[in-house]
């Protein structure tokens, strides 16, 4: 080929664009567009994962979607969270030391931890939360098809609770309130959504309070819940003591068994320690002829110090209720009853109807200060009792009405209960106060206006009350029983019915509630 004809093919190929170093340079640009198309591309990618991320880890679904419905009524993760921590905290305050024995492991998380078959505490607590929204949701939705407002003092107290949330986050390291809480309750948990659970929770338990009370009742109406409910209602007085029948291990032998002892060996070492417990009981009965003399074969037999118990029919054991509400027992009755760990030596004192006037009184509340120990020094009690002494002394040379007996109670009682309304308390039946105020109060002869300082120590407080004694209610103690029975199996009833209209359903963000923390 001649030269003339190369440069032909070569100008005939630019033109057409298929010369070699056209062809690389196209070669070239179409890889850096593809390795810049890919690299865009992977950013795109990294940014929608970091964004999920953020997403994700944010309150936006706990505050956005539905968790729960009940009724026509959609609430969040964040307030249905609010309520699950709130449920797990109440629980744990409530059993303490003893929460380990119910089987929670305040440690781990509840939804590791099975609670009953095909169920974790978790499922528990968030079914409790969800009992509880249901009720606030009904009775709160119920207060405002009734124009239901609260009282001036109902909303003061709404209003201090708000506030004090506002303020929580003070001295815990956390930078708002809002983030204070969010760490306390679950995510999403804000001022703002708190705000509207606590309005809703105080207005639903303020028109509850409404309802109950505007139950009344005839006399009729008591009586003859009374008669149908005695055995139930009735107090009975008795000396109960259970002689054990359980085996005792052998702590002095500190060998290793050889082997686990077998069946009979157990059988036979519980129907020795059951016919030591039967031998017991039998002498503690067969040796007494009254409450006193049992008392005192009690002490004989065990070494055991034992007292009268008195116990309404409804708190009786029910290993000897049935012999204790026995129509014909009469005072003196005693007998042996077999359990499943002993036998009970039984004396029966007396059967009260309740028919007694219930009383009035106001007291004036003095406590000792304790010790660092939480002792309460000679000298603590000595302050407190003077303190009470020179206040019944500045009442006495005063008015002495039960008027400014209030006003003092009022300015100096320490009885966060009484103190605001005089320091009254009314319709008080036997046992309701501690042993010195109770014995004062019903003591035979007590006459209104009658005052006193009693003294009383025990593991709530010490210190001494200032009592002045208003006189007996119009109800019998058995009419207070019965309208509190009544009122609440019809209040019960009513409140049963409503909720039936509340049906509950989880929503698709339920899974995201968990105890605060895990």
């Amino acid at each position: 080929m001649s030269a003339s004809q190369e440069k032909l093919i070569r100008k005939q190929q630019r033109e057409e664009g298929t010369d070699k170093q056209q062809l690389a340079a196209k070669k070239a640009e179409k890889a850096k567009k593809r390795k810049e198309k890919n690299w865009t591309i992977g950013i795109a990618v990294v940014v929608v994962i970091f964004a999920g991320i953020l997403f994700w880890n944010s309150s936006f679904l706990n505050g956005h979607f539905a968790a729960v419905k009940i009724g026509d009524q959609s609430y969040t993760a964040a307030e249905l969270s609010f309520f699950y921590n709130t449920t797990y905290n109440n629980f744990v305050s409530q059993y303490g030391d003893y929460i380990s024995y119910i089987g929670l492991d305040t440690t781990k998380d509840p939804a590791d931890q099975e609670y009953e078959d095909g169920k974790t505490w978790a499922d528990y607590f968030k079914e409790s939360a969800i009992a509880t929204m249901q009720e606030i949701t009904a009775l709160y939705e119920e207060a405002q098809k009734n124009d239901f407002v609260l009282s001036e003092e109902d909303q003061a107290s709404l209003d201090s609770s708000l506030e004090n949330m506002k303020t929580s986050y003070t001295g815990s390291g956390y930078n708002s309130a809002d983030e204070y809480l969010s760490a306390a309750y679950g995510k999403g948990c804000t001022v703002e959504v708190i705000s509207g659970i606590l309005e809703k929770y105080y207005i639903s338990q303020a028109y509850a309070q409404q309802k109950y009370d505007s139950l009344t009742y005839t006399s009729a109406d008591l009586k003859a819940y009374y008669e149908e409910n005695k055995n139930d209602l009735d107090q009975y007085t008795y000396i109960a003591y259970l002689a054990d029948g359980s085996v005792k291990e052998d702590t002095t032998d500190t060998t290793e068994p050889s082997a686990s002892p077998d069946a009979a060996a157990e059988d036979a070492a519980k129907a020795e320690a059951m016919a030591a417990a039967k031998k017991i009981a039998d002498a503690i009965v067969d040796g007494s002829s009254s409450a006193e003399t049992f008392k005192v074969a009690v002490f004989t037999q065990t070494g055991t110090e034992i007292s009268d118990s008195t116990t309404q029919g409804s708190s009786l054991s029910a290993t000897y209720a049935d012999w204790l509400k026995d129509a014909s027992r009469k005072e003196g009755d005693k007998t042996v009853i077999e359990t499943d760990t002993g036998y009970y030596a039984l004396y029966f004192v007396s059967r009260s109807d309740n028919s007694y006037k219930t009383i009035n009184v106001r007291h004036i509340l003095i406590k000792a200060v304790a010790s660092e120990d939480g002792t309460y020094t000679d000298e603590a009690k000595a302050e407190a009792k003077s303190k009470a002494e020179t206040l019944l002394a500045a009442w006495q040379a005063g008015d002495a009405t039960e008027d400014s007996f209030a006003k003092l109670a009022n300015e100096n009682s320490e009885d966060t209960g009484s103190n605001t309304t005089g320091g009254l308390y009314e319709g008080v039946y036997k046992g309701q106060m501690v042993t010195e105020f109770n014995d004062w109060c019903f003591a035979e002869g007590r006459k209104t206006g009658d005052t006193a300082i009693v003294f009383n120590q025990d593991s709530n407080y010490c210190g001494y009350h200032v009592v002045y004694f208003v006189g007996q209610s119009d109800k019998t103690y058995a009419d207070t029983l019965a309208e509190d029975g009544i009122r609440n199996k019809d209040y019960s009833a009513w409140k049963d019915a409503l909720l039936a209209n509340y049906e509950t359903s989880a929503g698709w963000t339920a899974f995201l509630v968990k105890k605060a923390g895990n």
